[in-house]
């Protein structure tokens, strides 16, 4: 069996009864465009046509119940009124609820929900950000994450799952169900703080280990293994 993480390790050992010795990990990396600065004109054009704010915190995925995204949107009460919250992901009944969730607190100026998005226009999504935010209770690994710290973001996520693991010592985890925590995390990571350059660039050292040359020679020593036991 090939897990993604070692927490979907654990969790297919635990919950399947199955020896952890027959599971092996093998990382997943993001797309190689997201490695990539996108040029000027197309940040430009992207800009103008989702209308951006000038200053935003960034959420990219489906947009479902254990995504929790309804935590950052609580967490904006707590962060200045020129700091907005673009989220990134196919409609939904969930994302519908969301919206519905926005209203009622009166933050519509300040969420800006974007369906049916390219992926031609991510990276440039992701690279105008001032930071990216992933409040999901469970995942299998957590792409976005990688992708976000690729275009040079710090990352603000929760703990429960995998995050920590696809995120590295240098990003910042809180409790999913704590605002303040989520709003104290975002304001270290948007506001200043020391060493910020320096974080994001060790997360990027970090995820060095998920390129995709690096999943590759895992596949290849896996199946060398496998072929040389059968035989």
């Amino acid at each position: 069996i090939v897990a993604i993480s070692e927490s979907t390790r654990r969790d297919i050992s635990e919950l399947g009864e199955i020896d952890a010795s027959k599971i092996d990990v093998v990382y997943q990396s993001c797309a190689p465009r997201f490695t990539e600065t996108p040029p000027s004109y197309k940040m430009w054009q992207v800009r103008e046509k989702y209308e951006l704010p000038d200053r935003y915190v960034l959420n990219v995925g489906s947009i479902e119940e254990r995504k929790n995204v309804l935590l950052a949107i609580e967490a904006l009460h707590y962060l200045p009124d020129d700091v907005s919250l673009v989220i990134v992901g196919r409609q939904t009944p969930y994302s519908d609820m969301v919206h519905e969730q926005v209203l009622e607190q009166h933050l519509q100026s300040r969420v800006h929900m974007l369906h049916n998005v390219p992926s031609d226009d991510l990276p440039s999504l992701y690279r105008m950000a001032d930071a990216f935010v992933y409040p999901s209770r469970y995942e299998g690994f957590g792409i976005p994450i990688i992708e976000a710290i690729s275009q040079g973001l710090p990352v603000v996520a929760c703990t429960g799952s995998c995050l920590e693991e696809a995120g590295g010592p240098d990003n910042l985890y809180v409790s999913p169900d704590d605002p303040k925590a989520m709003a104290h995390a975002l304001t270290q990571v948007l506001f200043g703080a020391p060493g910020r350059q320096q974080r994001i660039e060790r997360s990027r050292q970090y995820i060095r280990r998920f390129e995709n040359t690096e999943a590759a020679r895992h596949f290849a020593d896996l199946y060398a293994e496998l072929l040389e036991n059968e035989y």
